[in-house]
């Protein structure tokens, strides 16, 4: 019953959350005082409204985990949890999450800040949205996927105490996008789009595959751009970060384009000691070009 419920809540999911660290290099670079305990409190109440909504999600789509070749052993589809212990679970989680946020709130020393309560909250209500409506509506679906990821670089600037930069903004939708329509296109290589997902049947791979290359080489080309004209990096080491940077996105799209590697992102990240490595070396070496104060 214990596994069950590990695998209720997908702890190993919380590796999305790598999106609310996005912004902490960049900021600390620019002088931002960081509160220690507001930004672990925060983080570990956001993967608990994760764990909130996979487990919210898992009653939802119960029925159509079942016609999954994957999903199908998850608890509540296998029948391992009940569909009322799954939604006390979810309930319980969002509260803890909720209480944990008002305590470092409460005790951190920037004072109230209303918008790390806010980006759950819309998290919360956009994953329902996707769950009940969203999901089955061709590009609404990618655009909804890619603004989970957006707003945890969002919510990692709100624990911050810092406005994200434009150039934050475009870079985080552009990345987004990408992992959003990876995803996707492992699910249309699979074939359930009757079965499973109804907006599938829009997409064709080919013009998915054009998609994706075209947001990768602009992904790739405005990071570049960011690291040479920013003030931040320091001027002999502002291509540091690019290798690593290039060698992720050129390995996930021959992951997803040549090996038509049916995975999530999340399961690319976690299995695949390449991306591991590409992860690491470009969080090093991002934080040793920068000219941090």
């Amino acid at each position: 019953m214990l596994t069950a419920y590990i695998s209720l809540i997908r702890p190993h999911h919380w590796v999305k959350n790598l999106f609310v660290l996005l912004p902490l290099p960049f900021a600390l670079a620019a002088g931002v005082d960081l509160d220690e305990r507001l930004f672990f409190q925060g983080l570990l109440a956001f993967s608990l409204v994760n764990s909130a909504v996979y487990a919210f999600n898992d009653v939802i789509d119960r029925e159509r985990d079942r016609c999954h070749p994957g999903k199908k052993n998850r608890p509540v589809a296998a029948g391992q949890i009940s569909t009322r212990s799954a939604l006390v679970t979810s309930f319980t989680l969002i509260l803890m999450a909720a209480l944990l946020l008002m305590a470092a709130l409460l005790t951190s020393n920037a004072g109230l800040n209303g918008e790390v309560l806010a980006i759950p909250s819309v998290y919360l209500l956009l994953n329902l949205i996707y769950s009940l409506w969203g999901r089955d509506v061709p590009v609404v679906d990618v655009v909804l996927l890619a603004a989970f990821f957006f707003l945890r670089i969002l919510f990692g600037c709100a624990l911050l105490g810092e406005s994200p930069s434009e150039r934050l903004l475009v870079g985080g939708t552009g990345i987004a996008l990408l992992l959003a329509l990876g995803k996707r296109r492992g699910e249309l290589r699979l074939d359930l789009a009757k079965r499973f997902r109804e907006s599938l049947s829009w997409y064709t791979e080919k013009g998915m595959d054009r998609t994706i290359k075209v947001l990768s080489i602009g992904v790739m080309l405005f990071y570049a751009e960011y690291c040479w004209s920013s003030p931040l990096y320091q001027e002999e080491r502002w291509w540091w970060s690019l290798p690593p940077m290039y060698g992720g996105v050129l390995y996930y799209l021959q992951r997803i384009l040549v090996a038509n590697d049916q995975r999530s992102p999340v399961e690319l990240v976690l299995r695949s000691r390449w991306i591991q490595f590409l992860l690491i070396c470009w969080a090093t070496l991002t934080w040793l070009s920068l000219e941090l104060r």
